[in-house]
């Protein structure tokens, strides 16, 4: 890149003859020259202003450059200096102008069976090879992911495919001349597909902590949260913000209702990363025999709980009963301890919630299997059994109403009809032939 300076100052009084005007930058040699005024007669110059051209010198883009001048003869060491920033590639001015600048411009197509994407490279340097890789961006850096692709310039018409394991949004497709400080181009086609970023979640069951590295550079708050088994899950506190360091929630009771909430600029997901598979620890169960109710914990981890009854009726959550407060629990590694029912927990619909207490992150467990009160394990179903049956009760009394009336007035009928009435039916069914005769004659009357 060559770099023209023009310098525009006033010449001093005195014999000054000409300047001296030199360029430097750091990694770069020195350029000097010298200008002469000419013959200019004394005291004719002075108060003027003179321009003076320099030549080009060679810089890079985003170089600085000091320019230094200097009088001739040069009096008492006077210097002057200032300096100039070269423009970056990403000016507009020189983007496509500058050779150094040009790094060509990637068009691509996305096979998402095959996880494949086809590039083409156009508008890249003539005359010079170029390189094609994917890698993960991280901020500025684009760490590759696998080798990179070199093309001929006389390939650059044909389209490159490259593979791809994971669809993330920090993936991208990078191109750059196969030459020194090449400056590159990056296209991203999953930039928005956030959903990837939410998959990395593991649980180390020793240490009872909850991990979540990031794949990707993302600025999002991680929580914890209960599912309530529809679409809202309710905080757990602890939110952890972060632009793509890893997140350790610790001690964490695994259990199939706790989730992990992600929330962006974009919008907020829920992941729940026990909901399929055994990772439970512990277990709650009712338990009866001989009219006698208890629930049953086993546990594979040494753990302490809350127990409490509560009703359900007549609201769908579970509330506590007056009078019956929770009672902990502790329970040793691979035992099991029961915690006895009262005979009056079939007069209402009660359920035993559990929790455990010893961890930071845990979730309350129903259990409302009681023998003797079916009817109350699902409020919900139990209302709209009701809200169906009862109108069909209604239809059907209204039906059987009907079919009585109806029998009662054919008896009704029957029992008016006189015996010549009888008889006729009989011949109607018995003679016909006869009898219509008999109605064809009597009506010639």
């Amino acid at each position: 890149m060559c770099f023209f300076f023009c310098l525009v100052f006033d010449v001093f009084p005195g014999d000054i003859r000409g300047v001296s005007v030199c360029a430097d930058s750091a990694g770069m040699i020195g350029h000097c020259q010298i200008y002469t005024f000419g013959h200019v007669g004394k005291g004719k110059a002075t108060g003027k202003q003179v321009d003076v051209q320099f030549k080009c010198v060679p810089v890079r883009p985003g170089q600085l450059v000091f320019v230094t001048l200097k009088t001739i003869p040069n009096y008492c060491k006077a210097m002057w200096t200032q300096r100039h920033l070269v423009p970056e590639c990403s000016h507009e001015g020189i983007r496509d102008e500058i050779t150094e600048c040009i790094t060509g411009k990637l068009v691509y197509t996305v096979d998402k069976a095959r996880n494949m994407l086809t590039v083409k490279v156009t508008d890249a340097p003539e005359n010079t090879d170029y390189n094609l890789r994917l890698c993960h961006k991280r901020n500025v850096i684009c760490a590759g992911e696998g080798a990179h692709r070199t093309i001929k310039p006389q390939y650059l018409e044909s389209s490159i495919t490259l593979h791809y394991s994971k669809p993330l949004p920090c993936l991208c497709i990078e191109g750059w001349p196969a030459r020194v400080d090449a400056p590159r181009v990056q296209v991203c086609p999953f930039k928005n597909n956030l959903e990837e970023l939410w998959s990395g979640i593991t649980y180390d069951l020793n240490k009872e902590e909850l991990i979540w590295e990031p794949l990707c550079p993302v600025k999002v708050s991680v929580s914890l949260c209960h599912a309530d088994g529809g679409k809202s899950c309710q905080d757990l506190g602890n939110v952890f913000h972060s632009e793509g360091q890893k997140v350790i929630f610790s001690s964490v009771d695994p259990h199939p209702m706790l989730c992990t909430k992600f929330t962006t600029e974009v919008g907020a997901w829920i992941k729940c990363p026990f909901a399929k598979g055994n990772f439970s620890v512990w277990t709650a169960k009712i338990t009866s025999k001989d009219g006698q109710q208890w629930a049953e914990i086993s546990t594979w981890v040494k753990a302490s709980f809350s127990i409490s009854v509560c009703e359900m009726k007549p609201s769908p959550q579970c509330k506590p009963i007056e009078g019956n407060k929770f009672q902990t629990l502790s329970v040793d590694k691979m035992k099991h301890t029961v915690f006895n029912l009262s005979k009056s927990a079939c007069e209402v619909c009660v359920c035993i919630k559990v929790q455990r207490v010893d961890v930071r992150f845990s979730v309350p467990v129903l259990q409302c299997d009681l023998q003797c009160s079916s009817w109350c394990r699902v409020p919900e179903r139990s209302q709209d059994i009701e809200k169906i049956l009862l109108p069909a009760l209604i239809i059907l009394t209204l039906i059987l109403a009907a079919v009585l009336f109806g029998r009662m007035t054919i008896k009704d009928g029957d029992k008016k009809r006189t015996p010549w009435t009888k008889l006729r039916c009989l011949r109607m069914v018995c003679k016909p032939r006869r009898y219509n005769r008999h109605i064809m004659a009597s009506s010639a009357f």
